[in-house]
């Protein structure tokens, strides 16, 4: 672990609370005087801290390995966990390590800089200001079941922000609140010829976010939970809500093939059931209205020109609100 690591260990463990240089300095085995550069140096890294006669503090709550393994409850996720101070992506690095890694491991990290999206979108997770973490699976069951995969991640998530927070489900990968993107998903699989060898779940949360730091394009369309509450929000007890129901899903679902649990949240929290959408594969596009989420996690839509009705998969489309993003 580099010094910089370590010092903001340090600040981690005592958050929200200042740490006087002497502890730094004894617990770094560096001089007193050597703080100040060391505090410089971190900020370059891109933290904020505060410092105030001889004491340090993080001013934002940062992610804590410790700290969401400590509080958590689980059967399988999370039997192991990697944190990395910055990395390019959570996917990518369990993608390419996917052998090593064991099912249930958790992947997170305070700054994201190369995130993944869905449809080949881009994720950036700011220190302090957004959550990024993956989950490691490597299940029995074949590909179009992992497809459910999705809606059970956001059925987690949103059990996971009650009840401070009353979240909706954009389909398939995004969760909403007052109709605007707090959290997005993307799941990946990895085959061995034809076998399904290995998924990994990406899940991203904007947590301390303010208003002035989205860009102008995105205000109408994203938000955090701390533009929402109006406060500064610790990432750590949602991340271990969102695992324990991430792992209570699974296990029931991953035992008895039954996904009702899961899609039933789905249905309730659906932003979508009942309105208006586009639907847009590839070049084209179509005006639909919703109808239901299939006990297979598929969007049924009915195109009001024809009457027909149909059953989308979350692979290869998109949906838009006629007026909006939802």
């Amino acid at each position: 672990m580099s010094l910089i690591s370590s010092f903001i260990a340090l600040l981690k463990a005592d958050y929200p609370s200042f740490v006087s240089f002497d502890l730094v300095s004894k617990t770094l085995h560096i001089e007193t005087e050597e703080i100040n550069q060391l505090i410089n140096d971190a900020e370059m890294q891109g933290y904020s801290i505060q410092t105030e006669q001889d004491t340090c503090r993080l001013t934002l709550p940062l992610v804590s390995k410790e700290s969401v393994a400590e509080n958590l409850q689980s059967y399988s996720i999370g039997r192991s966990f990697q944190f990395f101070d910055r990395i390019d992506s959570t996917n990518t690095y369990a993608l390419k390590n996917l052998q090593e890694l064991a099912h249930g491991s958790v992947i997170l990290t305070d700054y994201q800089y190369k995130g993944k999206g869905r449809l080949g979108r881009s994720w950036h997770t700011d220190l302090g200001k957004s959550v990024a973490l993956t989950i490691v699976l490597k299940p029995k069951f074949d590909n179009q079941q992992a497809v459910l995969l999705t809606q059970l991640t956001a059925a987690a998530l949103v059990k996971a922000l009650e009840p401070d927070w009353s979240a909706s489900i954009k389909w398939p990968n995004d969760v909403l609140i007052d109709g605007r993107k707090v959290a997005g998903i993307l799941v990946e699989s990895h085959f061995s010829g034809s076998e399904l060898t290995g998924i990994v779940i990406g899940t991203g949360i904007n947590t301390n976010l303010s208003i002035e730091e989205l860009p102008e394009e995105l205000k109408a369309k994203a938000t955090s939970l701390a533009i929402e509450k109006n406060r500064v929000i610790d990432p750590n007890p949602i991340i271990t809500s969102f695992l324990s129901w991430f792992d209570t899903f699974y296990t029931a679902w991953s035992e008895s093939m039954d996904a009702s649990t899961f899609i039933s949240v789905c249905r309730e929290k659906s932003g979508l059931i009942g309105r208006e959408i586009t639907v847009h594969h590839g070049q084209i596009s179509k005006s639909a209205r919703v109808m239901d989420i299939s006990d297979e996690g598929e969007l049924v839509i009915r195109y009001p020109n024809t009457n027909e009705t149909d059953h989308l998969n979350s692979l290869n489309f998109s949906v838009r609100g006629q007026s909006g993003y939802l």
